[in-house]
């Protein structure tokens, strides 16, 4: 069974983290939900989370894929996450799936295991790479190698079944994308 992390801070987007632990859990999939810092977040919407474990807590050894949602300033605060960088490389050099969305990407950049291409929330890109390299207009989520972004909360949906595609393959995607009535 595919085990995914889905790391929150404070002010993340609630759509984003949310419709993402919900779908995987409908495919089959443990989805934690890990707070950056502690165990309740509260979201960009004053929303507030119980998170299933924190980052110290978690053993990355034991997830195969991350998800960062993004929103601000919850995206800025993983950003700025040492501990984080640092799962990320080892994630990024394991080739395990790491997924972020909307202002998210950033984190990745900052990482240094964002690559050739990316989606994010249309007029945040400069923000992911000062140059905008790599950005992508027309797509909604993209995978580029081992790394899916995400344009941010109106596409939630869609980010949250790629993953499902990507993680767990066509039939349990389209199991799910059916029971969901997606079109």
């Amino acid at each position: 069974m595919k085990k995914i992390a889905v790391i929150l801070a404070d002010g993340f987007e609630e759509i984003e983290a949310l419709t993402s632990v919900d779908v995987l859990r409908r495919a089959g999939a443990i989805a934690s939900i890990v707070g950056l810092n502690d165990a309740n977040i509260k979201g960009c919407h004053n929303i507030y989370v119980k998170a299933d474990v924190t980052l110290r807590e978690m053993r990355e050894l034991d997830y195969d894929a991350i998800i960062l949602p993004g929103g601000l300033p919850g995206a800025s605060n993983l950003a700025n996450d040492a501990r984080l960088k640092e799962i990320l490389r080892n994630f990024d050099k394991g080739n395990k799936l790491i997924c972020a969305i909307c202002a998210a990407p950033m984190v990745l950049e900052g990482a240094g295991v964002l690559k050739d291409r990316f989606v994010c929330y249309p007029g945040f890109e400069e923000n992911v790479r000062s140059d905008k390299r790599g950005y992508v207009s027309d797509k909604n989520v993209l995978k580029d190698q081992n790394i899916i972004t995400g344009k941010g909360p109106a596409f939630s949906m869609e980010f949250a079944l790629f993953i499902v595609k990507n993680l767990l393959g066509d039939e349990v995607y389209l199991k799910v994308k059916n029971d969901l009535l997606y079109k």
